[in-house]
């Protein structure tokens, strides 16, 4: 097996709008020592018959279908079982990335053996070939886990901040092994992963010029709120805390906070409904009070409002 070896993992949920326009992008890239798998969540669109389109060209991709809809976290952590590379991509269907990310991300892996992550930069997509620049970076930066904890959790000020997407990152699979990091069954599951991959890498690297696209859509997460949103956020962040140490508790819940208040703006953006606004506010105080540690998260000085 090549030591530089990268699985790219894709899980497919009615994605035949967007899954040709991702795989061009994982395809075309100028690193071409990778392999694609795509793992079909029990679709009922024509994205399979797109998919065995591309398989039957491009030996390196694998297409796995799940007779059940498992949901996007437990698709990745069976992607996770399935291959064995030493470097894994997670990314979205409905997301591309630049052509020269990987040959980038590998650069940086083989500068420093210490490196366990490498990050891109991303944009945000619309329709109608819209983009904004959603998290730039400066310089080709390489942090301790320390610092990148503290930027992902904006625990102090600084001119740029890191991401939780997952479709910015190539992680290396000894890191995911040893600390046996993987995806909570939650639509929050992506906040854990990453929070878990910077508390336990050694460096993280950052490099400029190359960018994830985050593409926005009526049919994407962050334009829908329900119940679920809330259970799934909690849940999220109880299952984070059983890793947490004295050490990291100020950044776990600085983490916390910041989630928090995107959950709520996705809320007030989502729900225009003034009753079920009011009734989904109560319920985020009520789980907050009965899954945080009170006196504890107050003694960090964060304060919620709604």
């Amino acid at each position: 097996m090549n030591e530089f070896m990268v699985s790219v993992i894709i899980p497919m949920y009615n994605g035949e709008k967007y899954i040709e326009r991702c795989l061009e992008s994982i395809i075309n890239q100028s690193y071409k020592n990778l392999e694609i798998l795509i793992i079909n969540d029990n679709s009922t669109d024509n994205g399979e018959a797109i998919v065995k389109k591309y398989s039957e060209i491009h030996n390196n991709i694998t297409y796995i279908k799940n007779d059940i809809t498992l949901g996007p976290a437990k698709s990745r952590n069976l992607g996770l079982d399935y291959t064995k590379y030493p470097y894994v991509l997670f990314l979205d269907c409905d997301d591309w990335i630049d052509l020269n990310c990987i040959e980038k991300a590998i650069e940086k892996f083989k500068s420093d053996s210490e490196i366990d992550v490498v990050l891109w930069e991303i944009n945000t997509a619309f329709s109608h070939n819209k983009i904004s620049s959603r998290y730039k970076y400066q310089y080709n930066n390489i942090i301790n886990s320390n610092t990148a904890l503290y930027l992902l959790s904006h625990t102090f000020e600084n001119e740029f901040f890191l991401s939780p997407l997952l479709g910015c990152k190539l992680f290396k699979r000894k890191l995911l092994d040893l600390h046996k990091i993987s995806f909570p069954d939650t639509i929050y599951e992506d906040d854990m992963f990453t929070f878990l991959s910077f508390l336990y890498s050694r460096k993280i690297a950052l490099v400029t010029g190359s960018s994830l696209y985050y593409y926005q859509h009526t049919n994407s997460l962050t334009h829908h709120f329900t119940e679920k949103n809330i259970r799934d956020f909690f849940k999220t962040f109880n299952e984070l805390y059983k890793y947490i140490d004295e050490n990291n508790k100020e950044n776990y819940y600085k983490y916390l906070y910041k989630s928090m208040n995107a959950m709520i703006d996705c809320m007030l953006n989502c729900v225009h409904d003034s009753v079920l606004q009011r009734n989904y506010k109560t319920m985020i105080f009520t789980y907050f009070y009965n899954n945080i540690k009170i006196e504890e998260y107050y003694s960090y000085s964060f304060s919620l409002t709604i």
